[in-house]
Protein backbone atom coordinates (compact mmCIF):
# COMPACT_ATOMS: atom_id res chain seq x y z
CA UNK A 1 0.00 0.00 0.00
CA UNK A 2 3.05 2.28 0.78
CA UNK A 3 4.12 2.01 -2.79
CA UNK A 4 0.95 2.56 -4.65
CA UNK A 5 0.64 5.46 -2.72
CA UNK A 6 4.05 6.70 -3.31
CA UNK A 7 4.25 6.06 -6.92
CA UNK A 8 0.43 8.12 -7.25
CA UNK A 9 2.21 10.66 -5.32
CA UNK A 10 4.95 10.49 -7.69
CA UNK A 11 2.72 10.48 -10.46
CA UNK A 12 0.61 13.61 -9.26
CA UNK A 13 3.36 15.86 -8.38
CA UNK A 14 4.59 15.66 -11.88
CA UNK A 15 1.47 16.11 -13.74
CA UNK A 16 1.25 19.28 -11.23
CA UNK A 17 4.58 20.40 -11.93
CA UNK A 18 4.62 19.88 -15.93
CA UNK A 19 0.91 21.72 -15.72
CA UNK A 20 3.32 24.52 -14.34
CA UNK A 21 5.89 24.23 -16.68
CA UNK A 22 3.62 24.07 -19.88
CA UNK A 23 1.31 27.30 -19.15
CA UNK A 24 3.64 28.75 -17.20
CA UNK A 25 6.22 28.86 -19.49
CA UNK A 26 4.10 30.40 -22.18
CA UNK A 27 2.36 32.36 -19.82
CA UNK A 28 5.81 33.97 -18.75
CA UNK A 29 6.96 34.61 -22.13
CA UNK A 30 3.58 35.93 -23.27
CA UNK A 31 4.24 38.85 -20.67
CA UNK A 32 7.71 38.75 -21.29
CA UNK A 33 7.39 39.70 -24.77
CA UNK A 34 4.82 42.04 -24.87
CA UNK A 35 3.54 42.86 -21.24
CA UNK A 36 1.06 45.72 -22.32
CA UNK A 37 -0.56 43.36 -24.24
CA UNK A 38 -2.84 40.96 -21.45
CA UNK A 39 -2.01 43.89 -18.21
CA UNK A 40 -4.55 46.24 -19.97
CA UNK A 41 -8.48 46.78 -18.84
CA UNK A 42 -9.82 46.37 -22.33
CA UNK A 43 -10.72 43.07 -24.43
CA UNK A 44 -11.27 43.57 -28.00
CA UNK A 45 -9.50 41.03 -30.54
CA UNK A 46 -10.67 43.40 -33.35
CA UNK A 47 -8.75 46.02 -32.09
CA UNK A 48 -5.53 44.43 -31.26
CA UNK A 49 -6.77 44.65 -27.35
CA UNK A 50 -5.87 41.61 -25.42
CA UNK A 51 -5.96 42.91 -21.55
CA UNK A 52 -7.42 40.15 -18.97
CA UNK A 53 -7.53 42.56 -15.58
CA UNK A 54 -11.12 42.99 -15.78
CA UNK A 55 -11.76 39.42 -15.91
CA UNK A 56 -9.10 39.28 -12.92
CA UNK A 57 -11.04 42.13 -11.27
CA UNK A 58 -14.28 40.68 -11.89
CA UNK A 59 -13.07 37.29 -10.79
CA UNK A 60 -12.00 39.17 -7.02
CA UNK A 61 -15.09 40.56 -6.93
CA UNK A 62 -17.24 37.19 -7.09
CA UNK A 63 -15.12 35.34 -4.47
CA UNK A 64 -14.89 38.28 -1.78
CA UNK A 65 -19.15 38.50 -2.90
CA UNK A 66 -19.71 34.81 -2.21
CA UNK A 67 -17.44 34.09 0.93
CA UNK A 68 -19.24 37.43 2.37
CA UNK A 69 -23.01 35.34 2.65
CA UNK A 70 -20.96 31.49 2.60
CA UNK A 71 -18.68 32.22 5.41
CA UNK A 72 -21.43 33.04 8.02
CA UNK A 73 -23.84 30.80 6.64
CA UNK A 74 -20.93 27.89 7.16
CA UNK A 75 -20.35 29.07 10.63
CA UNK A 76 -24.04 28.93 11.33
CA UNK A 77 -24.17 25.10 10.08
CA UNK A 78 -21.17 23.86 12.04
CA UNK A 79 -22.68 25.52 15.13
CA UNK A 80 -25.96 23.40 14.46
CA UNK A 81 -23.60 19.93 13.70
CA UNK A 82 -21.99 20.33 16.53
CA UNK A 83 -23.69 21.36 19.45
CA UNK A 84 -25.09 18.72 21.63
CA UNK A 85 -29.51 18.13 20.69
CA UNK A 86 -30.92 16.34 23.66
CA UNK A 87 -34.26 15.92 21.50
CA UNK A 88 -35.30 12.92 18.64
CA UNK A 89 -36.05 15.62 16.47
CA UNK A 90 -33.18 17.81 17.24
CA UNK A 91 -30.90 14.73 16.52
CA UNK A 92 -32.34 13.53 13.38
CA UNK A 93 -32.44 16.93 12.05
CA UNK A 94 -28.80 17.25 12.87
CA UNK A 95 -27.94 13.80 10.64
CA UNK A 96 -30.18 15.01 8.25
CA UNK A 97 -28.26 18.23 7.90
CA UNK A 98 -24.82 16.22 7.98
CA UNK A 99 -25.72 14.39 5.13
CA UNK A 100 -27.06 17.18 3.20
CA UNK A 101 -23.73 18.92 3.17
CA UNK A 102 -22.03 15.77 2.28
CA UNK A 103 -24.61 15.54 -0.52
CA UNK A 104 -24.08 18.98 -2.01
CA UNK A 105 -20.30 18.41 -2.08
CA UNK A 106 -20.74 15.57 -4.25
CA UNK A 107 -22.85 17.20 -6.79
CA UNK A 108 -21.24 18.61 -10.62
CA UNK A 109 -21.05 22.37 -10.55
CA UNK A 110 -22.91 22.25 -13.88
CA UNK A 111 -26.35 20.90 -12.13
CA UNK A 112 -26.29 23.45 -9.65
CA UNK A 113 -26.10 25.95 -12.95
CA UNK A 114 -28.43 24.33 -15.26
CA UNK A 115 -30.89 24.26 -12.38
CA UNK A 116 -30.46 28.02 -11.60
CA UNK A 117 -30.82 28.68 -15.07
CA UNK A 118 -34.37 27.48 -14.71
CA UNK A 119 -35.38 28.26 -11.36
CA UNK A 120 -33.48 30.89 -9.83
CA UNK A 121 -32.72 32.89 -13.25
CA UNK A 122 -36.29 33.71 -14.13
CA UNK A 123 -37.12 34.81 -10.70
CA UNK A 124 -34.43 37.25 -10.74
CA UNK A 125 -35.91 38.48 -14.04
CA UNK A 126 -38.77 38.74 -12.81
CA UNK A 127 -37.98 41.11 -9.64
CA UNK A 128 -35.52 43.20 -10.83
CA UNK A 129 -35.51 42.80 -14.67
CA UNK A 130 -32.84 42.08 -17.36
CA UNK A 131 -32.15 38.63 -17.89
CA UNK A 132 -31.48 37.51 -14.76
CA UNK A 133 -27.89 36.36 -15.32
CA UNK A 134 -25.92 38.47 -13.47
CA UNK A 135 -23.42 39.09 -9.99
CA UNK A 136 -26.52 38.44 -8.03
CA UNK A 137 -27.31 35.06 -9.53
CA UNK A 138 -23.97 33.78 -9.49
CA UNK A 139 -23.12 34.76 -5.80
CA UNK A 140 -26.12 33.14 -4.92
CA UNK A 141 -25.74 29.25 -6.63
CA UNK A 142 -22.02 29.56 -6.03
CA UNK A 143 -22.35 29.73 -1.79
CA UNK A 144 -24.17 26.92 -2.06
CA UNK A 145 -21.62 25.31 -4.16
CA UNK A 146 -18.48 26.24 -1.68
CA UNK A 147 -20.41 26.16 1.25
CA UNK A 148 -19.76 21.79 2.02
CA UNK A 149 -16.05 22.53 1.26
CA UNK A 150 -15.99 25.15 4.06
CA UNK A 151 -18.49 23.29 6.37
CA UNK A 152 -16.55 20.09 6.17
CA UNK A 153 -13.32 22.07 7.07
CA UNK A 154 -14.92 24.07 9.87
CA UNK A 155 -16.90 21.11 11.72
CA UNK A 156 -13.70 19.15 11.42
CA UNK A 157 -11.30 21.73 12.62
CA UNK A 158 -13.88 22.94 16.03
CA UNK A 159 -15.33 19.70 17.31
CA UNK A 160 -12.52 18.10 18.42
CA UNK A 161 -11.33 21.31 20.58
CA UNK A 162 -15.28 21.57 21.62
CA UNK A 163 -16.22 18.38 22.99
CA UNK A 164 -12.12 19.03 24.83
CA UNK A 165 -13.70 22.15 26.59
CA UNK A 166 -17.12 21.07 26.69
CA UNK A 167 -17.00 19.62 30.53
CA UNK A 168 -15.21 22.43 31.87
CA UNK A 169 -17.30 24.85 30.63
CA UNK A 170 -20.25 23.40 32.06
CA UNK A 171 -18.62 23.52 35.50
CA UNK A 172 -18.51 26.78 35.17
CA UNK A 173 -21.70 27.58 34.12
CA UNK A 174 -21.63 27.96 30.37
CA UNK A 175 -24.18 27.01 28.33
CA UNK A 176 -23.00 25.36 25.09
CA UNK A 177 -23.81 28.00 23.10
CA UNK A 178 -22.08 30.21 25.10
CA UNK A 179 -18.76 27.71 25.27
CA UNK A 180 -18.96 27.50 21.45
CA UNK A 181 -18.82 31.05 20.49
CA UNK A 182 -16.14 32.30 23.47
CA UNK A 183 -14.28 29.91 24.13
CA UNK A 184 -13.46 27.33 21.17
CA UNK A 185 -13.88 29.85 18.20
CA UNK A 186 -11.64 32.45 19.51
CA UNK A 187 -8.88 28.90 19.88
CA UNK A 188 -9.59 27.95 16.21
CA UNK A 189 -8.87 31.38 14.21
CA UNK A 190 -6.59 29.75 11.79
CA UNK A 191 -9.17 26.76 11.23
CA UNK A 192 -11.53 30.02 10.36
CA UNK A 193 -9.03 31.44 7.99
CA UNK A 194 -7.70 28.14 6.33
CA UNK A 195 -11.57 27.94 5.95
CA UNK A 196 -12.16 31.16 4.37
CA UNK A 197 -9.36 30.62 2.20
CA UNK A 198 -10.12 27.68 0.64
CA UNK A 199 -13.65 28.70 -0.05
CA UNK A 200 -11.82 31.84 -1.95
CA UNK A 201 -9.74 29.84 -3.66
CA UNK A 202 -13.07 27.26 -4.68
CA UNK A 203 -15.07 30.30 -5.57
CA UNK A 204 -11.86 31.99 -7.58
CA UNK A 205 -11.48 29.12 -9.50
CA UNK A 206 -14.76 27.80 -10.97
CA UNK A 207 -15.72 28.00 -14.37
CA UNK A 208 -19.25 26.77 -14.96
CA UNK A 209 -21.14 29.11 -12.84
CA UNK A 210 -20.07 32.04 -13.83
CA UNK A 211 -20.06 30.94 -17.22
CA UNK A 212 -23.66 30.16 -17.53
CA UNK A 213 -25.12 32.83 -14.94
CA UNK A 214 -23.50 35.65 -15.64
CA UNK A 215 -23.94 36.96 -19.55
CA UNK A 216 -20.34 37.24 -19.61
CA UNK A 217 -20.12 41.12 -20.17
CA UNK A 218 -16.93 42.45 -20.73
CA UNK A 219 -16.98 45.06 -17.81
CA UNK A 220 -16.81 45.64 -14.17
CA UNK A 221 -19.40 44.87 -12.09
CA UNK A 222 -20.57 48.11 -10.00
CA UNK A 223 -23.70 46.60 -8.44
CA UNK A 224 -25.33 42.86 -8.31
CA UNK A 225 -27.65 43.10 -11.20
CA UNK A 226 -24.59 43.97 -13.56
CA UNK A 227 -23.54 41.05 -15.76
CA UNK A 228 -19.84 40.25 -15.61
CA UNK A 229 -17.13 37.56 -16.97
CA UNK A 230 -14.70 36.04 -14.60
CA UNK A 231 -11.50 34.89 -15.40
CA UNK A 232 -11.84 31.19 -15.50
CA UNK A 233 -15.22 31.73 -17.69
CA UNK A 234 -13.17 33.82 -20.65
CA UNK A 235 -10.38 31.16 -20.81
CA UNK A 236 -13.34 28.30 -21.87
CA UNK A 237 -15.28 30.75 -24.32
CA UNK A 238 -11.75 31.96 -26.01
CA UNK A 239 -10.75 28.27 -26.19
CA UNK A 240 -14.14 27.31 -27.83
CA UNK A 241 -13.25 29.85 -30.67
CA UNK A 242 -9.65 30.60 -31.08
CA UNK A 243 -6.67 27.84 -31.22
CA UNK A 244 -4.01 30.36 -32.54
CA UNK A 245 -3.03 34.47 -32.51
CA UNK A 246 -2.54 36.27 -29.81
CA UNK A 247 -6.51 35.80 -28.24
CA UNK A 248 -4.96 32.56 -27.33
CA UNK A 249 -1.45 33.06 -26.28
CA UNK A 250 -2.94 35.87 -23.86
CA UNK A 251 -4.95 32.59 -22.44
CA UNK A 252 -1.84 31.41 -20.84
CA UNK A 253 -1.30 34.35 -19.20
CA UNK A 254 -4.88 33.84 -17.60
CA UNK A 255 -4.48 30.25 -16.82
CA UNK A 256 -0.79 31.09 -15.06
CA UNK A 257 -2.68 33.99 -13.40
CA UNK A 258 -5.62 31.36 -12.23
CA UNK A 259 -2.69 28.82 -10.92
CA UNK A 260 -0.57 30.58 -9.32
CA UNK A 261 -3.24 32.41 -7.16
CA UNK A 262 -4.83 29.30 -5.88
CA UNK A 263 -1.70 27.30 -5.51
CA UNK A 264 -0.57 30.16 -3.61
CA UNK A 265 -4.20 30.20 -1.41
CA UNK A 266 -3.96 26.46 -1.07
CA UNK A 267 -0.50 26.37 0.46
CA UNK A 268 -1.54 29.11 2.76
CA UNK A 269 -4.38 27.36 4.18
CA UNK A 270 -2.43 24.18 3.97
CA UNK A 271 -0.02 26.02 6.26
CA UNK A 272 -2.02 27.67 8.54
CA UNK A 273 -4.02 24.42 9.78
CA UNK A 274 -0.87 22.94 9.55
CA UNK A 275 0.28 24.99 12.51
CA UNK A 276 -3.31 25.06 14.25
CA UNK A 277 -3.51 21.36 14.41
CA UNK A 278 0.21 20.77 16.02
CA UNK A 279 -1.15 23.65 18.42
CA UNK A 280 -3.86 21.64 19.34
Amino acid sequence: MKLVATFATIIALTGICLLFIVIGGFGLQTLALNPSLTLTFSWNPKANEFGILTMLGNSLILSFSTLLVAFPCSLGIVCALILPKKSKIGKLLQTALSFLMRLMGSIPTILYAFGALFLLVPLLREAFGGSGRNLLACICVLSLVILPTMVLLLESGIKKPFYHQHLNALALGMRDFETLIFVVIPKVKNVLIGAFLLGFGRAFGDTMIALMLSSNALNFATSLLDPLRVLSAHIALITANESVGEAYNALFVSGFLLIVINAFLALLARGILQKDSKAL
